[in-house]
């Protein structure tokens, strides 16, 4: 078995300059959490494995109602953030590397709180704060679980795997039954963003020398495709040309070009000879034109200038959580969300929202980031998370451009799972951690 390089400065390895003393520093600053958290908690676990594979069931629950206002997935939702404040309470630790983005993310959420003392208080407002305070504590807690001794950090994402790939495998089964795109079991463009965050796993894996994982990413694009939700197509194709992103060589770029030129290649067949896909693109909204192509935007341009018309009524504090989707009802078209999640951002909590989405997000992306190059410069094995992360971040920014993953319990949770795993993780100390379990 191949040895990894050894962190400079860790025990066993002369220290050589300020620098690695530096670095050694930074290594027992982390390893001192692992001392005060011990070994995985089995609550802490069972709890973060209880809702990943409910993630499984999609927009199942919310074809239920347990009141009229309250559906199913409502009810989950609130369930989930009761069992996560009960659990942080009782384990009231947050990990030193996610302390930043954690403060980011709190202010955000006293931001939406503000907005409840200052407007009319909603279920469905509810329900969106809910999923943004369960989404923060999952991030918190899966931290704590990957700084623990035998962290089971490997067995959490084989748990969000399995539970994308269930949905997949159900919704292949029936569409010979059911037929391509149906919308009897999941919601497809629900679904599809969901996959999404399957296709962005495996090709981490894939970019770090894995060749069964590309052809389980390409197997769950399959599903996309089949889905025909055409938003998650593109950014489908996009995740695997990201994937194998490496412009500081000649080879690197002759990759990316490759990649591209298949994507771009399949993207224009598929449409040309896939006939429910054509008429996805070109029939219905015919609202929206590219390249003097018309193509069918499903009511989306509407919506849009809908929103932004009324945002520009309080663009900077906004008109309070869930105002967007009442804005909406004017239209009279069964349209209740506005199928962009920063329009929502910026319409219910004003560009001083925006500004601490990004601020937040966007500090937990860099933190991520700065981990995976440890991951890759010191050889640890979560390298490959490291970057299956970076790549499901990307995903859901790009699919909040045009869908609701912000209020989608499926889309947000598990990628703050996967953020808290890495950033929770010491990429290289083995003689303060025994082996991931």
């Amino acid at each position: 078995m191949a040895r990894h390089p050894r962190m400079p400065g860790t025990p066993g390895t002369p220290s050589n300059g300020a620098g690695s003393a530096a670095a050694q520093a930074a290594l027992y600053r982390s390893a001192g959490g692992i001392r005060q958290l011990g070994r995985a908690a089995p609550l802490s676990v069972s709890l973060l494995m209880f809702i990943i594979f409910a993630q499984a069931l999609v927009t199942i629950p919310a074809q239920f109602r347990i009141i009229p206002q309250i559906s199913l997935g409502g009810f989950l939702s609130l369930l989930f953030v009761v069992l996560l404040i009960m659990h942080f309470l009782m384990r009231p630790y947050v990990v030193r590397e996610i302390r930043w983005s954690t403060f980011m993310f709190l202010l955000f959420t006293a931001w939406i709180a503000y907005g409840f003392i200052f407007y009319r208080l909603t279920v469905q407002g509810i329900q969106n704060t809910v999923i943004i305070i369960s989404s923060i504590l999952s991030f918190m807690i899966a931290a704590q679980v990957a700084k623990s001794i035998r962290a089971p950090t490997r067995a959490i994402v084989r748990a969000i795997l399995i539970a994308i790939w269930i949905p997949a495998v159900i919704y292949v089964l029936a569409i010979p039954v059911l037929g391509f795109g149906h919308l009897e079991i999941f919601a497809p463009r629900s679904l599809a963003g969901f996959l999404l965050i399957g296709i962005a796993i495996h090709c981490g894996y894939w970019r770090h020398g894995s060749r069964s994982d590309l052809w389980l990413a390409l197997f769950l694009y399959a599903v996309v495709v089949l889905s025909l939700s055409r938003a998650a197509m593109g950014m489908g194709l996009g995740v695997f040309i990201l994937a194998q992103l490496r412009l500081n060589s000649f080879s690197g770029w002759f990759r990316m070009l490759a990649i591209l030129s298949v994507a771009v290649g399949l993207a224009a067949f598929m449409l040309l000879n896939f006939e429910p896909l054509r008429q996805r693109f070109f029939t219905g909204d015919l609202s929206a034109a590219v390249g003097g192509v018309k193509i069918n935007t499903m009511g989306r341009i509407l919506a849009w200038t809908t929103v932004i018309n009324s945002a520009l009524e309080s663009p900077i504090v906004g008109k309070g959580p869930a105002s967007s989707s009442e804005a909406l009802v004017v239209l009279h078209a069964g349209i209740e969300q506005p199928h962009n999640d920063y329009l929502r951002i910026w319409h219910d909590y004003g560009l001083i929202g925006i500004m601490l989405w990004f601020s937040a997000f966007g500090s937990m992306m860099l933190a991520c980031r700065r981990q995976y190059v440890l991951f890759r410069k010191w050889g640890a094995r979560e390298t490959s998370l490291g970057a299956s992360t970076l790549l499901a971040q990307i995903t859901l920014l790009a699919l909040m451009l045009t869908d609701n993953v912000l209020i989608y319990f499926y889309n947000m949770v598990p990628i703050f799972i996967l953020s808290g795993l890495v950033l929770g993780s010491i990429p290289h100390a083995p003689l303060l951690r025994r082996s991931a379990s």
